[in-house]
């Protein structure tokens, strides 16, 4: 048997939900035979990845219990095999599969993104936050419009349901509260400061400042969109308001070039 083939075949072994075949694996001397040594194999593999969606996704599977959790990641390991040579990756579509098997129970499913997006934010890339003395500087330098861009690791979340309270009381280990559907949806801003991943909630008017930047919207234009939008408001304070907070946080970076 060629090698090409004996790892396609071996890869397709260990993908296919039912261990059987594996003809071709050479006879043992001991007590087991050629499928149940096989079997070995076709269990650790699904072990692996069970473990990997535990450290990935630590709140969510306190939320659930060991016994809820297993047979939902397992269910995800079977219909979801890992395609990234970094298993650290591995559970990208673990939220939405929960929002999928659990639409009744749609707090775990973004307690589940929570996870996944600090997660992400731990293992992003690396940039240098920009400074009020930068800022200055931009300006200065003759910007009508201070190009303004976010660090890498930053995200928004959604949440329909308490969701943070109940991230907050397992993250204390206490008893997480009933999950209760939000009068209005609360936008949270994920981000990595220094080591240390951060998060926090989201006002109407910074959540739409944050997305526009982030979609590509110079300083000027998502102003003039902000004031459209809310127009009771000053925005010109709100942006430096907004611009001061975002700098504390570490969230703004030096643009490219």
């Amino acid at each position: 048997m060629k090698l090409q083939a004996l790892q396609e075949d071996f890869q397709a072994l260990l993908l296919t939900e039912q261990c059987q075949g594996a003809a071709w694996v050479a006879a043992s001397t001991g007590n087991l035979s050629s499928s149940e040594r096989i079997g070995i194999y076709h269990n650790a593999y699904r072990v692996r990845l069970i473990e990997v969606l535990r450290e990935n996704f630590e709140h969510t599977a306190v939320y659930l219990g060991d016994d809820w959790f297993y047979l939902l990641a397992r269910s995800y390991v079977e219909q979801h095999p890992s395609d990234d040579h970094n298993i650290s990756h591995y559970g990208a579509r673990f939220a939405d599969f929960l929002a999928g098997v659990l639409p009744n129970d749609r707090d775990v499913a973004e307690l589940a993104e929570m996870d996944w997006r600090l997660r992400r934010a731990f293992d992003g890339s690396d940039s240098a936050s920009m400074t009020l003395e930068d800022l200055q500087q931009l300006s200065a330098a003759g910007f009508a419009s201070p190009p303004i861009a976010f660090v890498p690791t930053t995200s928004i979340v959604r949440h329909h349901y308490n969701t943070l309270d109940i991230w907050h009381a397992i993250d204390s280990d206490g008893e997480p509260p009933t999950s209760v559907e939000l009068d209005q949806p609360v936008d949270i801003l994920i981000w990595r400061k220094g080591h240390s991943p951060h998060f926090r909630s989201l006002s109407a008017q910074e959540s739409f400042a944050i997305e526009r930047l982030l979609n590509g919207d110079e300083l000027d234009r998502m102003a003039q969109e902000l004031a459209s939008l809310f127009p009771d408001d000053n925005v010109a304070l709100l942006i430096g308001q907004f611009l001061q907070r975002w700098i504390a946080d570490e969230t703004l970076r030096l643009p490219a070039g």
